[in-house]
């Protein structure tokens, strides 16, 4: 009778959570976790680990800290930028790399600074600043803004054109990946990065290409010995 019960009760916590409307976390690593924290900040101490897929509830958003309730009933805070579900304001539409590179910060005065954000834009939520010349790990990106990891293992969001990488341009990656046209059924490949350039070739949503450089919102990328520009909200 007990496990019955105890069944029965499960089945009433899911069904509470998909009423609600549960969000997904998601992390750069698909095998990463995440702390769940008993307060918004990374100083509280925590009350266990949420794995990359994990189901939560957010009963309370925050700006860049929300309060979730897990599917096993742990309450605490997590930042929004690991949130991805039904909720269309939480963070969605990121694709990560593969690999992560290399990224310097890189301001218009030695001086300045840049705001990393919660999420991929101007009035997310600051987590803190990164000065000129700070070095960060490049994990993905979302739209014009660039998932970014700190030193420290702080993540956050910064505007693509604050980004600069080894290979010199302001969003070049250092080395080829490989990507898939997605989220539309064709897609061209122009000549230069530009929507009014020249088309070279249609290609199907499920085809692979070659990622040689990611410049903005174009990437320039080669397929059957054809190399063009594909607008990356394409790409994943």
């Amino acid at each position: 009778m007990k496990k019955v019960f105890s069944f029965f009760m499960a089945l009433l916590v899911a069904f509470a959570m998909f009423a609600a409307g549960a969000e997904t976390i998601k992390l750069a690593h698909k095998d990463g976790s995440v702390y769940l924290r008993k307060g918004a900040g990374t100083k509280y101490s925590t009350n266990g680990v949420l794995k990359n897929g994990a189901k939560v509830t957010v009963l309370k958003k925050g700006s860049v800290w929300s309060k979730v309730k897990t599917t096993d009933s742990r309450t605490g805070y997590v930042k929004n930028l690991y949130i991805s579900g039904m909720g269309k304001s939480y963070a969605s539409g990121t694709t990560y790399y593969s690999k992560s590179y290399t990224g310097t910060v890189k301001t218009k005065y030695a001086s300045s600074s840049v705001n990393l954000r919660g999420g991929a834009g101007s009035s997310q939520g600051k987590i803190t600043t990164l000065k000129n010349g700070t070095k960060v790990k490049v994990l993905g990106k979302n739209g014009s803004w660039y998932l970014v990891e700190t030193a420290k293992g702080t993540q956050g969001f910064v505007a693509s054109k604050y980004i600069s990488t080894k290979a010199g341009g302001s969003s070049s990656s250092s080395s080829s990946t490989k990507a898939t046209v997605a989220n539309c059924d064709a897609v061209n490949m122009r000549k230069s990065a530009s929507k009014d350039s020249d088309k070279i070739v249609v290609l199907a949503k499920g085809t692979s290409v070659t990622v040689l450089s990611k410049s903005g919102s174009w990437w320039k990328v080669k397929y059957s010995g054809k190399t063009g520009y594909i607008f990356s909200k394409y790409l994943k």
